[in-house]
C-alpha cells in the first residue's frame, strides 16, 4: 500500500521553510531526482547540484504526472501542485527515500568504515568474519553491493540517496542482520545516509585525494568526521598512528561522549597495539595487544597496511560481540579482494599484483609492501584520474620513483587529455628514475610484463577491479587483469 503525502511531509519537516500544499493525503508512487522517472502521483526532488539544477526539470516532472515537487526555491513553485521549499535539497531526498523503504537500517546492525585508503578490504574482512560466525551481512563497497548470493556492480563507493536505502531494504528482508559498508567523504558530504546510525564506525587514515570536491584537507576531514560525531551510535574504532585519526579520537570523545572510542596501531597508547611485525612474501605475522594480553596474528595478506586493515575488522568484531578465534581464522587463509594486490603468475616466472591505489599514499604503502618481497625489479605502471584532484598528480609521481623501473599510462582520463595529465604527473618524478612515457593503458601494461623476468615484481596500479576505462565521457572496456591474461595466453600459443 503507497504513504500518503504526509508521511513524506513529516520525514522533512524540519527542512521545509515554505510549502504550497494542495492535498496531504495524496497517495505517493515513488520517489526520484530524475525527471526522465517520474512515475503518476510520485515526487520529484529537484536537486541543484554541482553540475546541473534539477530545477530546470520541473514542468517535465510535472507533464510526467508528479504530484509532488520538492526543491530549494518557492519560486519554482507549479500552481496546483504539492510543492515544498527545503532548506538542504541533499538531505531531504535521503529523507524522503528513507521514509519511502521503511527505514531499512533500524532493521540491522549497521557499520561504517571510511578514510582514504584501506575502506574496501576492511570491508571484505569485515563481511567475511561476519557471515563466517552464520550472521546474513549485507556488504556495499566500491567493488560491489551484496546480500545473500546476490552481487551487484557497484557504481560508487557510497550509493545515492535513493539506491541506498533500496540496496538497505534488500539486505534487510534477505535476513541481513548486519551491513557492513564503505562511507565516502561525498556520502557524507550529502548526507546520503539519512538517519542511518552505525552500531561500528571504523576511521582508516587520511590522505590526499578529493580535494577537487572538497576543496582542502580540513573541509575532507570535517566530512570523514560527521560518521562519528553525528551518526554513530555505538562504537568508533579509529587508528591513531595517523594524525587526523588521532585529532578524531580527542574530537570524538570530547564532542560525543555516548560513544565509545576504540584505537589501534602501533602507537603505546592505542587500545589494539600492533608490534613484532613480520612480513613475508606469504603475508604477514605480529603480535596483537590488548588489555594487557598479545596474541600472535597471522595473515595472508601482504604489507604492513594490511595488517592495520586486519586489526580494524578485528577490533569491530570484538565490539560486535564475535568470537575472536573463529572470526580471525575465517580471513587468515587464502583471501582475497578484488584489485587489491591481486596477485597472478606470470610465464617468465614475474609476479604480478592489481592494486586499486590511486593516491599517493596508497602507491607508497604498495610499493612498500612489494619492496622486501621483491628479489629483483619492482616495475611500477599507474596514471592519474582525469577531472579529478589534480594536486596529487606530482605526488604519485614522487611516489612511483620509489621502484626500479616507471611507466607512465592513462588511468580514466575522462575529459582530460591524457598527455596533459601525464604532464601534470612528471614534475613528480626523482631524477635519474628509469621512466618511460605510453599513454596507451593496454600497450604500457604488455610493455611492463614483456620486460619482466623471475624474480622482478609488476606492479599495475590505480584501476583495481574496474572493468572500464573512461574516455570523453564514454566507458570502454576495459581490465587490467583481462590484459594480464591475455597476455600470458599469447606467451603460450
Amino acid at each position: 500500500m503507497s504513504k500518503k503525502l504526509q508521511c513524506y511531509i513529516d520525514a522533512i519537516a524540519p527542512l521545509i521553510f515554505a510549502d504550497q500544499l494542495v492535498d496531504p493525503k495524496q497517495p505517493i508512487s515513488g520517489i526520484t531526482n530524475d525527471s526522465r522517472q517520474v512515475t503518476p502521483n510520485g515526487i520529484f526532488m529537484a536537486i541543484r547540484g554541482a553540475k546541473t539544477d534539477g530545477q530546470r526539470f520541473i514542468p517535465a516532472a510535472v507533464n510526467a504526472g508528479a504530484a509532488v515537487i520538492v526543491c530549494s526555491d518557492p519560486q519554482a513553485f507549479v500552481p496546483g501542485v504539492n510543492c515544498f521549499a527545503v532548506r538542504s535539497d541533499y538531505i531531504a531526498y535521503a529523507l524522503l527515500a528513507e521514509c519511502h523503504f521503511d527505514h531499512p537500517a533500524d532493521r540491522m546492525k549497521m557499520i561504517g568504515i571510511t578514510g582514504t585508503n584501506g575502506k574496501t578490504t576492511t570491508a571484505y574482512l569485515l563481511h567475511r568474519m561476519i557471515s563466517a560466525a552464520g550472521n546474513g551481512c549485507g556488504l556495499i563497497s566500491t567493488v560491489k553491493y551484496q546480500y545473500g548470493k546476490q552481487e551487484i556492480a557497484a557504481a560508487r563507493t557510497t550509493p545515492e540517496a535513493y539506491e541506498l536505502q533500496h540496496l538497505l531494504a534488500l539486505m534487510a528482508n534477505h535476513n541481513c542482520r548486519y551491513t557492513v559498508m564503505e562511507v565516502s567523504s561525498h556520502g557524507l558530504e550529502q548526507r546520503r545516509t539519512a538517519n542511518t546510525r552505525f552500531a561500528v564506525a571504523i576511521f582508516s587514515n587520511l590522505t590526499g585525494d578529493h580535494l577537487d570536491y572538497h576543496a582542502t584537507m580540513e573541509n575532507y576531514y570535517r566530512a570523514k568526521k560527521r560518521l562519528f560525531t553525528e551518526l554513530t551510535a555505538g562504537t568508533a574504532v579509529i587508528n591513531i598512528d595517523d594524525p587526523y585519526g588521532r585529532r578524531l579520537a580527542g574530537e570524538v570523545k570530547k564532542e560525543s561522549p555516548s560513544v565509545k572510542v576504540v584505537t589501534y596501531g602501533k602507537s603505546h597508547d592505542s587500545d589494539y597495539r600492533i608490534e613484532a611485525i613480520n612480513l613475508s612474501a606469504a603475508g604477514s605475522v605480529f603480535v596483537l595487544h590488548q588489555n594487557e594480553h598479545g596474541s600472535v596474528i597471522r595473515s595472508a595478506l601482504p604489507g604492513e597496511h594490511n595488517i592495520y586493515n586486519l586489526v580494524a575488522a578485528i577490533a569491530a568484531a570484538d565490539e560486535l560481540g564475535l568470537d575472536r578465534e573463529p572470526a580471525v581464522a575465517a580471513v587468515a587463509g587464502d583471501f582475497r579482494v578484488p584489485g587489491r594486490l591481486e596477485f597472478y603468475s606470470a610465464p617468465s616466472g614475474a609476479a604480478v599484483y592489481i592494486d586499486y591505489a590511486h593516491t599517493d599514499d596508497a602507491l607508497k604503502r604498495v610499493i612498500d609492501a612489494l619492496r622486501p618481497i621483491c628479489s629483483k625489479r619492482l616495475i611500477v605502471v599507474f596514471g592519474c584520474g582525469g577531472d579529478r584532484d589534480r594536486t596529487k598528480r606530482p605526488r604519485m609521481g614522487k611516489a612511483a620513483s620509489a621502484a626500479d623501473r616507471v611507466i607512465i599510462t592513462s588511468d580514466n582520463p575522462r575529459t582530460e587529455d591524457p598527455l596533459a595529465i601525464i604532464a601534470d604527473i612528471q614534475p613528480g618524478i626523482s631524477p635519474g628514475c628509469n621512466c618511460r612515457i605510453e599513454p596507451d593503458r593496454q600497450r604500457a601494461l604488455k610493455l611492463a610484463l614483456q620486460d619482466a623476468d623471475a624474480g622482478d615484481i609488476v606492479l599495475i596500479a590505480g584501476k583495481g577491479h574496474e572493468t572500464y576505462q573512461e574516455i570523453n565521457g564514454t566507458l570502454h572496456p576495459f581490465s587490467d587483469a583481462a590484459v594480464i591474461r591475455e597476455y600470458f595466453a599469447s606467451c603460450h600459443s
